[in-house]
């Protein structure tokens, strides 16, 4: 119990700083923290806080790991996927993340959300950010040093951080990779959680990110391929169902 106060009390001091920090650094997240009631919506506030979008607060786990499971293939995958939710103090305290990988559409992004969200169901604090809003940041953000301390915030106190679509990331100059690799490279220090998802497997980074980083990936970063065919229907029937309640509380 005490342990759980002391968790809520660090989420609010989080919560307070960060919000601060995003008027600077994002001020479309600073917007919708302002909007909503973070006393009666407790869960809620700390989705909008990671930046996950609306669309995925209601999706869990077990509606997408039906359709995965009709690939055999995906078999071993779940498994790890399932062990990696129950054991999520243990990743946090051994800074233990994922790479999830595979073609478009096969929930990668979706799974990277559910585990946050599980994540911050624990008091942990987390954050969705997609690679292209890393570029930015290494194209000209570091250069404003209000935005700087935002970026510097979240690499060195979220737990939990997803980095979507790490082949982004490729088509970047040896300048601004030198900030991207100082990111990763700051969380392996630190011991923190790192998830990403990606198109390809995670030997294909060696190449472009170097053998130092690669060699972090993979000390860090269980590897988790899927296969099969493109999920993101699912999302759309989630969007009806939200849409039929709403209908229905009228």
């Amino acid at each position: 119990m005490v342990e759980i106060m002391s968790k809520k009390r660090d989420f609010w001091n989080h919560y307070f700083r960060f919000r601060d920090l995003t008027q600077f650094g994002n001020e479309q997240l600073f917007q919708k923290l302002e909007d909503v009631d973070s006393v009666r919506n407790w869960l809620g506030t700390n989705y909008i806080l990671a930046n996950i979008p609306p669309k995925y607060f209601k999706f869990e786990f077990d509606k997408i790991k039906k359709r995965i499971l009709t690939v055999e293939k995906n078999y071993e995958s779940i498994e790890k996927l399932e062990s990696y939710l129950k054991n999520i103090a243990n990743a946090f305290e051994k800074g233990i993340g994922l790479y999830l990988s595979g073609p478009h559409g096969v929930a990668k992004t979706t799974i990277s959300i559910i585990i946050l969200k599980e994540a911050i169901k624990k008091n942990y604090k987390c954050f969705f950010c997609k690679s292209s809003e890393i570029i930015n940041f290494a194209r000209s953000g570091w250069k404003n040093e209000e935005r700087k301390i935002y970026w510097d915030y979240i690499v060195d106190n979220v737990d939990f951080l997803v980095v979507d679509d790490i082949v982004r990331l490729f088509d970047v100059s040896e300048k601004e990779r030198v900030h991207i690799d100082e990111i990763f490279t700051k969380r392996d220090d630190a011991n923190k959680v790192t998830i990403i998802t990606a198109n390809h497997e995670l030997r294909d980074n060696k190449d472009v990110f170097g053998e130092a980083l690669y060699s972090n990936f993979k000390e860090r970063l269980i590897e988790i391929d899927l296969v099969g065919d493109d999920y993101r229907d699912l999302l759309g029937e989630q969007l009806m169902d939200g849409l039929l309640e709403k209908k229905e509380d009228k």
